[in-house]
């Protein structure tokens, strides 16, 4: 067809077998045009999927790194953080509100908490490695209110949910928080490395992005089944640690492969940097010693008499001091990205700058404090709620720690 041929086709139609014709032309434009579609279609695919990484991108259009890509997560949910209905972070879970008003009893709590024993012990210790938290000697209203909060999928804990759902009411939740406040704490809790630390860990890829499994296509099969003999492996020194590498793949490919080994390798602490952050940013809430708050002085309503005992609430601020670290550090982290979705809203705009150094060196400091005397309300105690009553308590009903 000539390219005067779309004119002739309605001249065509005039005439005897034109229909014919007509059908040929139009399945060539219908192709042709399918053909544009098909092109255009493409063009727009990968603009979009070329561009749109740009948006993530830092100068230069370099790729941001692990450290950028956290703090942009963590600036957003500051950013969307806010206190729940209310207008102030506290238990707002219809059945926690009931739980406080209520006085544990220690002996039943000791029965329903066998459910809770399989994950985190009977010990309440929980595991080293941080999966499964210390509960042990933790305040009763911070437990009432996560407990509470899982249950009502205020926070979520797929794993620990079922079993959460076991526990039978308010009643039953005030009984086994109030027994696990009084589980004598792990003397020795798995605590960070205070300094140095290179490791090749999977365990940790839900702490930061970094990994041994992250550097497997870089560094090719070969020396990926190499470098998983010693997968865990904690090296308290660099040099230490360079000779584990050139022992392992020998010199030459880890001379090609050691910026990326290095980059996801390195767990180090510094105690004296986690010092200074938790004076200035964790005190007032958690303490001097990490040994959280139960409750808190109420804001003085208009009016109110200069002399008046002031009014306290519960507080849910909880112990830190004997926590083991890979699960403070992993909390730390799910805070800072929004992730743990019943945290307290000012914390997680207060930490939204925090490196990856800063924040393993604060939990680091932070897990190391011990709980003292007097750091716990007593079970059954007075408290703005009623708990207790004024009258002397027998010794035995006292909690473990307080004996």
């Amino acid at each position: 067809m000539t390219s005067g041929a779309l004119p002739n086709i309605f001249l065509m139609l005039r005439n005897d077998g034109s229909v014919k014709i007509f059908k040929k032309e139009v399945q060539v434009l219908k192709h042709n045009f399918l053909m544009k579609l098909n092109l255009a279609l493409l063009i727009f695919t990968l603009t979009f999927f070329l561009g749109v990484p740009s948006i993530y991108a830092v100068e230069g259009d370099k790729p941001m790194s692990a450290e950028e890509m956290r703090k942009a997560a963590a600036a957003k949910a500051a950013a969307l953080a806010k206190p729940p209905p209310g207008g102030k972070w506290k238990a707002t879970a219809k059945e926690a509100l009931e739980a406080l008003k209520l006085v544990g009893d220690v002996e039943e709590g000791e029965e329903i908490y066998t459910v809770c024993a399989a994950c985190h012990f009977p010990t309440g210790w929980g595991d080293p490695l941080g999966v499964f938290p210390q509960l042990a000697g933790q305040h009763t209203t911070v437990m009432i209110k996560q407990i509470s909060d899982i249950r009502a999928k205020n926070r979520d804990n797929p794993t620990m949910y079922p079993f959460a759902m076991q526990i039978e009411g308010a009643q039953d939740i005030v009984d086994v928080c109030s027994y696990i406040q009084t589980l004598k704490m792990n003397p020795n809790p798995r605590i960070g490395p205070g300094g140095p630390d290179w490791m090749l860990s999977n365990l940790r890829k839900e702490v930061w992005p970094i990994s041994l499994d992250k550097i497997e296509q870089k560094v090719g099969n070969a020396n990926f089944k190499k470098l998983k003999t010693i997968e865990e492996k904690e090296f308290k020194s660099k040099k230490e640690f360079l000779e584990a590498l050139n022992n392992t793949i020998g010199a030459e490919e880890f001379k090609k492969h050691e910026a990326v080994i290095l980059k996801n390798a390195h767990w180090e602490t510094d105690l004296a940097l986690g010092k200074t952050l938790y004076e200035k940013n964790c005190v007032k809430c958690h303490r001097d010693h990490g040994q959280g708050n139960f409750q808190e002085t109420m804001p003085v309503i208009e009016g109110q008499k200069a002399d008046d005992k002031p009014a306290t609430e519960a507080a849910y601020y909880p112990v830190i001091a004997g926590q083991t670290y890979l699960y403070l550090l992993r909390q730390f982290s799910w805070i800072q990205i929004g992730k743990r979705r019943n945290a307290n809203p000012d914390m997680v705009k207060q930490i939204k700058g925090f490196s990856f150094i800063d924040m393993k060196s604060v939990v680091d400091y932070a897990g190391r404090f011990k709980m003292q005397e007097g750091d716990w309300q007593e079970v059954g105690g007075e408290d703005e709620a009623g708990w207790g009553d004024d009258e002397e308590e027998e010794d035995d009903d006292k909690p473990a720690f307080m004996k």
